[in-house]
This record gives structure tokens, sequence and C-alpha cells, in this order.
């Protein structure tokens, strides 16, 4: 089997962020056991961790009946907005106060079958990085909640600019727009 390409490797911080939550099979696979135990192997790729996103992997069965190279052919069930999502958006946007906002956050942890915790803002950004982990939405997150500097500046983030994109030169060219600052 070709062992792809490293995309979207999963942190040793969010493995450890997920321990002990019903959701964590599901979302991570860790490699590292299943070598030890002689059940995979793979080749370390670019920033391995050793854990991979399990959402997203194709089965051996979905592999092996779809026509074409094996290892860049097989189904992908994107999905663009999650019921959990717009819960926990709201609750947000409630800023994680008060009787609705504890109700949804509740509804999100009660499908996982994990018991009520208190309602706060800071309970709903855990719950958004445990429910969407490797779906798409963490930088925006990140960005949204004044986080980003402090947990990607290391990445590379830097704060009054990475928030927004720079317009593409070709856009700018012959018109009154200006370039978005720091860039």
């Amino acid at each position: 089997m070709v062992a792809g390409w490293a995309f979207n490797p999963v942190t040793t911080d969010l493995y450890n962020f997920m321990q002990g939550d019903p959701r964590m099979d599901a979302t991570i696979l860790n490699v590292k056991v299943l070598k030890q135990q002689n059940k995979a192997d793979y080749s370390p790729a670019y920033m391995d961790s050793g854990y991979f996103l399990n959402k997203y992997m194709p089965t051996k069965d979905e592999v092996t009946t779809l026509p074409g190279a094996s290892e860049l052919n097989y189904r992908q069930n994107y999905i663009y907005i999650r019921l959990a999502d717009t819960y926990l958006m709201e609750a947000e946007a409630l800023n994680g106060t008060g009787s609705r906002a504890q109700a949804l956050l509740d509804a999100v942890r009660d499908r996982v079958g994990l018991a009520s915790i208190p309602v706060s803002m800071q309970a709903i950004k855990d719950e958004r990085r445990r429910e969407l982990a490797g779906e798409g939405h963490r930088w925006f997150d990140l960005v949204r909640w004044g986080d980003a500097p402090a947990k990607l500046g290391s990445r590379g983030f830097v704060a009054g600019k990475n928030e927004i994109l720079p317009i593409p030169y070709t856009e700018l060219t012959g018109t009154i727009l200006k370039q978005n600052p720091n860039y």
C-alpha cells in the first residue's frame, strides 16, 4: 500500500486533549500502537506524530471495491455543516451563558454519552475542538476567539496580519483597492 502524503497530521496536543473522550477512536487512529502490535506498518512522513485522522481514513472495503488507483480513489463524504456545529455556534453567540446555551452544549455532549458540564465560553471552545476535530474549523475558531496568536504564534501566525488574507496582486492592479495591512 502506498504511504500517502501526510497531510493534516494529528498533533500530540490534540491526541492528549482527546484522552477519555468517547469520540477519540472515531477521530484519531493511533498507528504507533498498531505498529507495535504488528497490525499495521507505515513510513513516517513530514511532521509525523504517529496519529492519523480516523474520520476520513478509508476502510479496507472502500479501497478494494472502487476502480482505479486504490491510494487515490476512495469515497469521501464531506460534511459542510453539522447539527453539533450549529448548536455550538449558537451557544457561542449566546456568549456561553444562560439556559439555552446550556441546553445546546448538553445536546452535543449527550449524543456521545457525556454528562452535562456548566456552560461557559471555555466549555464551548473545548467542545468544538473535540467534536469538530479535523473538520477544518479550528483555525477559524481560534481567529474568531482571538486565541490564534497564542496558539499559532509558534507556527508563524502574526497578530494583525494573518486574521485576513492578502488581496491577490491581480485584483489590485488598475484599481483603487489597497492591500490588506502587513502584506
